[in-house]
């Protein structure tokens, strides 16, 4: 039976805010202003204003207030059509946003368009067929690329999701010919529209959260908003005073304060220390004397084990990213690293994220890597302190 999980979605008079609560508490937050929605993965019919040869990049007109920019070399696997003819300025072309305008900066724009559903992820300007790195059973990765391109048939590129695994075929297939309809009425839309125009925007977060975790677990949404879809989940619809108490009763605004400090209690005894540097986070594992095992020898692999869970939760609900490095209790043998090798594997394969574990490095530590696709916890929560030359961080009041 699929494990149960809560969608809260609260909206305060600044953000709509999002928590993805589990069985081990609060597992994801998610902020969306009131004044600023995110535009990653939004379609536009854009005007190319200027051409960067020596970069090969262009500056495309999108409609922001920043012109958006578009590296012209940033897909190789973009070859279907004669898009990849030079660009000239005034010409109208269709791209989406990979990165929100930030700093002054326009928008970090692709021509390589991907559709995503919740089995696949539709790109028709190439035919290449991927498969979700969640998907490490060989005899499965086999199965999911003859599927794949079975479905996709030459049309079009197709990335096929670990929940495809647990869907019927049929399910898979109707739902990218649903998506690769979509792409040809957007194509037909833009051939009569002027440039610059917004074709398609990504669904909200709740939504995409939907979209990614249907499959894998039971999911109950409350909201103050009644469901806007007929979507076959239960849905609660609550009153404002209701919410608050929902909110406080999952103590989500408590395990958000913990998850801003340095220092998260381990049940097991022993902690865990992060630090968030904008080069790379590092998380270090302080034994804990509570841990009862039969030898001496067993008792780091056994704290480092035990730390697993939580630092994976962690690392998801403050959305570190980039580099991170670990540094656990010495072990002694290379058959312990492994098992904490194969341990990080299983407890980071539920995370949206792309995330790499690379392994340990020659002084032990274990090392990986976390996609950046938003501002991490602390980022949206708090502001550098001007008392103290911004060497550390305040709350957003």
């Amino acid at each position: 039976m699929p494990d149960a999980m809560q969608l809260i979605m609260r909206t305060t008079q600044k953000a709509t805010e999002t928590a993805v609560v589990t069985k081990d508490g609060l597992l994801e937050f998610y902020q969306e202003s009131q004044d600023t929605e995110s535009l990653v993965g939004a379609i536009f019919l854009g005007r190319v204003e200027r051409v960067l040869p020596d970069i090969k990049a262009a500056f495309v007109r999108i409609g922001l207030a920043q012109n958006g920019f578009l590296p012209i070399n940033e897909s190789e696997s973009f070859h279907l059509n004669a898009e990849t003819k030079p660009l000239m300025s005034g010409q109208d072309i269709l791209v989406q946003v990979k990165k929100n305008p930030k700093g002054g900066k326009g928008a970090f724009l692709t021509r390589d368009i991907a559709l995503p559903g919740q089995y696949s992820l539709l790109m028709p300007n190439n035919r290449f067929i991927g498969l979700s790195k969640r998907i490490e059973d060989e005899q499965e990765r086999d199965a999911a690329k003859r599927l794949g391109k079975q479905i996709a048939d030459n049309r079009f590129g197709l990335i096929v999701r670990h929940a495809a695994l647990f869907a019927q075929h049929q399910a898979v297939a109707d739902e990218a010919q649903e998506l690769w309809e979509r792409w040809q009425e957007l194509k037909q839309r833009s051939e009569y529209l002027k440039a610059p125009m917004l074709l398609q925007q990504e669904p909200s977060m709740l939504s995409v959260l939907i979209r990614d975790y249907a499959a894998r677990y039971d999911i109950e949404v409350l909201s103050v908003a009644a469901n806007p879809s007929d979507a076959p989940l239960p849905w609660q619809t609550l009153s404002q005073s209701d919410m608050e108490a929902a909110w406080s009763g999952k103590r989500i605004d408590k395990q958000l304060a913990g998850a801003i400090g340095r220092r998260v209690e381990l049940k097991a005894g022993g902690s865990l220390v992060i630090d968030e540097r904008e080069a790379l986070s590092t998380i270090d594992i302080n034994s804990g004397s509570n841990v009862q095992v039969s030898g001496d020898d067993d008792l780091p692999l056994a704290q480092n084990l035990m730390a697993i869970p939580e630092m994976a939760r962690q690392i998801r609900l403050r959305n570190l990213s980039g580099i991170i490095l670990i540094d656990f209790i010495d072990m002694r043998t290379d058959e312990q690293r492994e098992q904490v090798l194969a341990a990080m594997h299983e407890a980071l394969a539920e995370d949206r994220v792309k995330t790499v574990v690379h392994g340990f490095t020659n002084l032990g530590l274990l090392e990986m890597t976390r996609k950046r696709t938003r501002d991490t916890l602390r980022g949206m929560m708090t502001v550098p302190c001007k008392a103290c030359n911004e060497n550390g961080r305040v709350l957003i009041s």
